[in-house]
């Protein structure tokens, strides 16, 4: 009796799982995309590109920018490939999705082959991000928002050698912290930033005591650093964090040249605590 129970439920089992619609996209569903041998094929995509796949080894690519795939058969691959032939599935994964696209060959030259591919919503998969990520589009979106807010008393402000660096505002959003930061420069001599960074350090060092420096990497960043002559205005997100009183934030602008400016701006743990949320 208990042989013949088992086997009715794994029978049944079996039947349920028969019945279930499995979710595959042939390859003969994928957009076509025709490459013309030595020509270059760019694939313009609407956020950074985390990953990619070519599987034909005769096709070559690269990123030359994070948003952008460039794809190309190489001329010494041209005598083993013939007009019409299938080239197999090119893949393309984003921070919120996935794109495929099916490859053909075309003759060298050839009218109607691609030379620039714009990914749109309609050959793309929806990927499940997890809770906590936002993406780089989202961020931006969040960060320009945030430049738009009417302007107040700066939360802290510190000056050196005529350049004045300010914390206007801190939001949260989720877990992630927006940072927004004022640049001045007061002097005639344009400022020419090297670095940026977000270090944890000790608020106070005793000769007895070991110093941890902890770094932080920003996650986005709405502009890049740029040389500015009177004021320079920019977004920075990084990630959710906690640190003892005895700790704190330090906001530290490097400059390129040989006079080496150099600024460092203090963020006690209560300035983020009391950051608004979107």
């Amino acid at each position: 009796m208990k042989t013949l129970f088992l086997t009715a439920f794994l029978l049944l089992r079996l039947g349920f799982a028969s019945a279930q619609p499995l979710a595959v996209r042939a390859s003969s569903d994928l957009p076509c995309i025709a490459i013309s041998p030595g020509s270059s094929v760019h694939f313009r995509s609407p956020e950074p590109i985390a990953y990619a796949d070519i599987s034909d080894p005769r096709i070559k690519g690269d990123l030359p920018v994070k948003n952008v795939l460039r794809i190309k058969i190489p001329t010494d691959s041209v005598q083993n490939i013939d007009p019409g032939t299938d080239l197999g599935t090119l893949t393309v994964i984003g921070e919120t999705f996935m794109a495929q696209y099916r490859l053909i060959s075309a003759s060298p030259g050839a009218c109607g082959a691609a030379a620039d591919i714009e990914i749109l919503p309609e050959a793309t998969v929806a990927l499940d991000l997890q809770p906590q990520r936002m993406s780089e589009a989202d961020m931006r979106a969040h960060a320009m928002d945030m430049l738009l807010l009417r302007g107040k008393k700066p939360l802290l402000k510190t000056s050196s050698q005529g350049i004045t660096v300010s914390l206007n505002r801190v939001l949260c959003v989720g877990e992630l912290i927006f940072m927004d930061l004022s640049f001045e420069n007061s002097t005639a001599l344009a400022y020419e930033p090297s670095s940026l960074s977000f270090t944890l350090e000790d608020r106070k060092i005793n000769k007895a005591t070991t110093s941890q420096s902890v770094a932080i990497k920003p996650l986005f960043s709405l502009y890049p650093a740029k040389r500015f002559s009177k004021v320079f205005r920019n977004i920075y997100v990084i990630g959710k964090l906690t640190y003892p009183p005895s700790k704190r934030l330090e906001v530290t602008l490097d400059e390129k040249q040989l006079s080496a400016r150099k600024l460092s701006l203090s963020v006690k743990y209560r300035d983020l605590l009391t950051a608004d949320t979107f």
